[in-house]
């Protein structure tokens, strides 16, 4: 019995209702005033302010508290002296814990942009959305702020016995 041949015909049509949906995806974004973003709204429409390192460090001498976003392993590694740390992922458990925290602050600086992605924006989204005042959010990397010789906390060293 010769082998059967398989026909085109479902790759033609999964590619058919590929493209329909698509095109109707598409369509749904065009008609619709609110359309569907192709950014997160921290990104497209953010309602904090960015700064950049040279006024970040300006306002952390004047007392701002600085809020890292990074992943936490991160922080416990190296931080801006006297940042909290407050991770996307981890927001819903830690925010209670430090809101009296960040309510009292005059002004917020976060920082954590790494090269796929935002997570500063994200926590100062937040923040923001939380009805604090003056939100931040550093342009720059924590290695940037590093290498410009900035106020860096690093974990003690225990020594040996």
């Amino acid at each position: 019995m010769p082998a059967e041949r398989k026909t085109p015909g479902l790759a033609l049509a999964c590619g058919l209702i590929l493209a329909a949906a698509l095109l109707l995806g598409l369509a749904c974004n065009l008609f619709m005033p609110q359309g569907i973003g192709w950014l997160p709204p921290w990104i497209s429409r953010p309602l904090w302010q960015p700064v950049g390192l040279a006024p970040a460090a300006a306002l952390h001498r004047q007392g701002a508290l600085f809020v890292d976003a990074r992943d936490p392993s991160q922080y416990k590694a190296a931080r801006v002296r006297g940042a909290l740390s407050l991770y996307p992922s981890e927001l819903k458990l830690i925010y209670p814990l430090l809101k009296d925290t960040l309510a009292q602050a005059p002004l917020v600086v976060v920082y954590g942009r790494s090269r796929s992605r935002f997570p500063a924006a994200e926590i100062g989204q937040f923040l923001r959305g939380q009805g604090l005042g003056r939100v931040y959010v550093l342009q720059e990397d924590f290695a940037a702020w590093r290498a410009a010789g900035l106020p860096v906390q690093a974990p003690r060293r225990r020594s040996g016995s």
